[in-house]
């Protein structure tokens, strides 16, 4: 059984856009091809300086404790992480209304 392809959604500025379109045209590809290309071409760069090795068959749980503890040791962080996701997303949420 052939594998699933995932769909990714990206919002983009549209002067961004307007120059992804006109080098995928200039290149005689499309967008798509075009940003799967340089994607690709960034994670196999990526991966041959070593930042492949965050990849693992562990779960997900396992690596992220395994990075907390690197990063804070056995500091306990204050505040609620539910509150902390909360304000990024309000955040992020507010650069992207600036896009628009």
């Amino acid at each position: 059984m052939a594998a699933t392809k995932k769909r990714l959604t990206l919002d983009l500025a549209p002067d961004f856009q307007r120059r992804l379109k006109v080098m995928a045209a200039l290149k005689g590809i499309s967008m798509r091809e075009y940003c799967q290309t340089a994607i690709d071409r960034e994670l196999t760069m990526d991966e041959a300086n070593g930042a492949g090795g965050l990849l693992s068959d562990r779960p997900d749980h396992e690596l992220f404790a395994e990075l907390q503890k690197e990063i804070f040791g056995d500091k306990t962080l204050p505040g609620d992480s539910v509150d902390l996701i909360r304000e990024a997303r309000e955040i992020r949420d507010a650069e992207m209304d600036g896009w628009a």
